[in-house]
C-alpha cells in the first residue's frame, strides 16, 4: 500500500471520526505503512509498548515463552475484525516492557501510530483523544472473551466459544497454535475437532 492510498484506508478506517482536511493531514504525518515478511517478528518481548498497529494484510500472532521454557501463543490477529489492532494493552497500561512477542503468522502490512506522536496532538486537536479510547474498547471486548474461553470448564466448551467468537481463527491458523492458545493438548483438540 503506497502514500497515496493512505487518505483513502484513513478515510474509511476511522470514518465515524468525520475528520476535517487539516486533522486528516496531521494524522496521515504520524501513521506509517510497514511491510513484514513471513515469521518475522513484528515487536519483540522486552520492548517498550510505544506503537500501536493495525493489520492491513496478513495475520499475526502473539507469543510468550512460559516458566518451562515452552512457547505459548496468546493472541491472533488479523485486519477487519476486533483482532485487528496489533497492541499490547496490558503492558502498555502497566508501563513496564513487553512479555509478549509478535511474529508475522504470513507475510503482513502493518499501519503503524507512535502513542507519543498521537499524544503531542491533543492540545491542538482533542478529537484525537478519541483514538485511543477506540483502541481500549476491543482490547476490553477482547478480554472480556478471552476470560470466557479460557475459563469454560471443558476443552469442547473452549474451542466452542473460539468458534463462536472468532470462526476465521480456524481458517487462518494452525490447530497447534490454537490449542497452545487454548491451553489444551493437540491431541486432545484434534480428537474434540473431530466431533464438533
Amino acid at each position: 500500500m503506497n502514500i497515496s492510498m493512505l487518505y483513502p484506508y484513513i478515510t474509511q478506517k476511522f470514518a465515524h471520526f468525520n475528520l476535517n482536511e487539516e486533522e486528516m493531514y496531521e494524522l496521515s504525518k504520524i501513521l506509517t505503512f510497514k511491510k513484514f515478511p513471513r515469521k518475522e517478528i513484528l515487536f519483540f518481548d522486552g520492548e517498550r509498548v510505544n506503537t500501536i498497529a493495525l493489520i492491513v494484510e496478513g495475520s499475526a500472532y502473539s507469543s510468550i515463552l512460559d516458566v518451562d521454557g515452552v512457547v505459548r501463543i496468546t493472541s491472533f490477529h488479523y485486519p477487519s475484525s476486533l483482532l485487528e489492532i496489533v497492541f499490547n494493552y496490558e503492558d502498555y497500561l502497566q508501563n513496564m516492557p513487553s512479555q509478549k512477542i509478535y511474529r508475522a503468522y504470513e507475510d503482513v502490512l502493518l499501519l503503524l501510530l507512535d502513542i507519543a506522536a498521537v499524544k503531542r496532538l491533543y492540545e491542538k486537536f482533542p478529537r484525537f483523544y478519541q483514538l485511543e479510547l477506540m483502541i481500549m474498547e476491543p482490547n476490553f471486548v477482547i478480554a472480556l472473551k478471552n476470560v470466557r474461553i479460557l475459563q469454560a470448564k471443558t476443552a469442547t466448551d473452549k474451542i466452542k466459544l473460539l468458534k463462536d467468537y472468532f470462526p476465521q481463527i480456524f481458517q487462518l491458523f494452525p490447530y497447534s497454535y490454537i490449542a497452545s492458545y487454548l491451553g489444551i493438548h493437540r491431541n486432545t483438540f484434534k480428537k474434540v475437532m473431530t466431533h464438533i
